[in-house]
């Protein structure tokens, strides 16, 4: 089948010309591959975008070849038959499907949408994004909002003082009530129910019941399981009797430390050395050492994290290869861009809440010094990190364009690679062809292990040298625990006013990366103590501990009692 590409020239204002081309082939591809029928330079088309097959009869079938679908007469499609005239839409280029003429069989004009053109189309399917692009006028739903505040955040609960009965009906309803004799201000967690108090009051002027918590809190997990705490108190007590509303945010928590010592101080003996938990009792004067989670693997090679107590002894073996100390030169670094002094902020940087910290992300902390190129003749080309696949696949597509194309100025390359071909050259024999290609598979497997055994990945990463069977490579793993601590609550935003190397001693002169820079408990104990304490910060147990629950039962569903068992 001969397609006629027709492409429109413009070379001026009004003054256009036309280049016609011939391709041979059933199906006409539309990418930004060089290897496509219509090629388009335009980082908006995918290297294999759409196709487009002539059906017979003036008909065309256009297909997308991405998720993302392709423009056809103004609407995103994925696959469609149209007539002649249709329009294709990608990015900034217009193809225009035509009958076919003389002894063509099909035929496609290609030409540019300019820049003003290109505003009126985006300009006409944009959305409203104010009222005033709407028929909604601003005045009369303004209207409309202040009488409901009017009526209902005014008039209505004061009506209650004269209108006998009303307030018992409002209690009852979603409507506002006497809400506003409210004795103080709720819990933080309550603040969405501030409002309304029948939630939790459901009588009037008796205490709140535990069936209005577990009305919300159905799917908690109880905080005492009998079978393993034998404390009748626990399971027995309201809820009230601990969690009491009105006392400001956070009120609703008790923050005493007698609420954990009580049974922590002689856990052992409460339940006759069937505890494997030491005995606590205050921070400041009893309580073991920190058990710290680190990385580890199964006889299976799978990854399993492995809890120990700290000691400065321990090793972190994450899989990473990491020199702090040639990092953190007090001189700096010689980086592409200069001199360039890094500290630890560099790095680490806290999380949105600021209790944890961000993964290590090589494309925004590493790769400014440690670019991934692989050609002096090419230096702005760069594989992808983290991905060997997409190494070797780039490799391989880099090498084998420029073996086609020709003109890689490289004298360990075959004539045919390294002769510079014009436009309108014959294209390359069959024999070309092979011998561009062995050379581009030979000079991409030579690229690839230059990358992975002696100039990027062996940086940081344990590398296989010896190549699969698929002629990959294996990288080792990066295992880091990122929360160390798994059973304790730790937020960095509370300890701002105090630089790294207080608590990560020893940072600045690391040379090897599996070097635990993690506290243990003697560090915090230099700002910390028991709850008692008068020369340090006082920390209860919850200031760091959650109360323990139960992993089956929930509070609407507890245990029987001894009672009714």
């Amino acid at each position: 089948m001969r397609w006629l590409i027709r492409r429109v020239l413009k070379k001026g204002k009004s003054s256009i010309s036309y280049e016609d081309d011939t391709h041979y082939g059933e199906i006409l591809t539309i990418g930004r591959a060089s290897d496509q029928a219509i090629f388009l330079p335009d980082l908006r088309a995918a290297l294999n975008h759409a196709s487009v097959t002539a059906v017979g009869n003036g008909k065309y079938r256009v297909e997308s070849l991405i998720i993302a679908g392709i423009r056809v007469n103004g609407e995103i499609t994925y696959s469609i038959t149209v007539a002649s005239g249709a329009v294709i839409e990608l990015g900034s280029t217009r193809l225009t499907l035509l009958d076919a003429r003389g002894d063509y069989d099909a035929a496609v004009e290609v030409s540019t949408i300019d820049k003003s053109e290109q505003a009126a189309i985006s300009s006409s399917r944009k959305k409203p994004t104010s009222l005033s692009e709407t028929w909604i006028s601003k005045r009369w739903p303004s209207w409309i909002g202040f009488i409901v505040v009017l009526l209902l955040g005014l008039l209505l609960p004061a009506a209650t003082h004269v209108v006998p009965g009303l307030n018992k009906v409002l209690r009852y309803s979603p409507l506002p009530s006497t809400a506003f004799w409210n004795p103080g201000e709720v819990d933080a967690a309550h603040k969405i129910i501030a409002n309304d108090c029948t939630r939790c009051h459901q009588n009037a002027f008796l205490m709140v019941r535990d069936t209005a918590c577990t009305s919300c809190h159905a799917s908690t997990k109880a905080h005492a399981d009998p079978a393993r705490f034998n404390i009748p108190a626990l399971g027995d007590a309201r809820c009230g009797t601990c969690h009491q509303d009105h006392n400001g945010n956070r009120g609703m928590v008790s923050q005493a430390q007698e609420l954990c010592a009580d049974c922590h101080a002689d856990l052992k003996a409460r339940t006759r050395n069937a505890s494997q938990i030491a005995d606590i009792s205050d921070f400041g004067s009893n309580h073991p050492e920190f058990h710290v989670n680190l990385p580890g693997w199964s006889g299976n090679d799978e990854f399993t994290p492995k809890s120990m107590p700290w000691s400065a002894a321990l090793k972190e073996n994450s899989g990473l290869k990491f020199n702090h100390e040639k990092h953190l030169k007090a001189d700096g670094l010689n980086a592409p861009n200069g001199r360039k002094v890094l500290v630890c902020a560099n790095c680490h940087q806290p999380d949105v809440a600021g209790a944890a910290m961000l993964p290590i992300s090589f494309e925004k902390m590493c790769h400014e010094c440690h670019q991934l190129g692989f050609d002096t003749l090419a230096p702005e080309r760069e594989v992808p990190h983290a991905d060997v696949p997409a190494v070797t696949y780039t490799l391989d597509e880099f090498y084998a364009r420029r073996g086609l194309e020709g003109g890689y100025a490289d004298a360990r390359a075959p004539t045919i690679v390294q002769e510079r071909r014009r436009p309108g050259s014959p294209p390359l024999s069959r024999q070309e062809q092979v011998e561009a290609l062995a050379w581009a598979r030979d000079r991409a497997r030579e690229a690839a292990r230059t990358l992975f055994t002696s100039k990027a990945c062996v940086t940081c990463h344990s590398i296989n040298t010896t190549a699969g069977a698929d002629g990959g490579w294996h990288v080792a793993p990066v295992r880091v625990s990122g929360i160390w601590y798994v059973e304790a609550s730790f937020s960095h935003a509370k300890h701002q006013t105090k630089a790294c190397n207080d608590c990560h001693a020893g940072a600045a002169s690391s040379k090897a990366s599996n070097d635990l820079l993690i506290p243990g408990i003697d560090n915090c104990r230099e700002c910390h103590a028991g709850a008692h304490s008068s020369g340090k910060i006082a920390s209860t147990c919850i200031a760091c501990h959650d109360y323990h629950r139960s992993p089956l039962l929930t509070l609407d569903k507890p245990a029987p009692t001894a009672a009714n068992r």
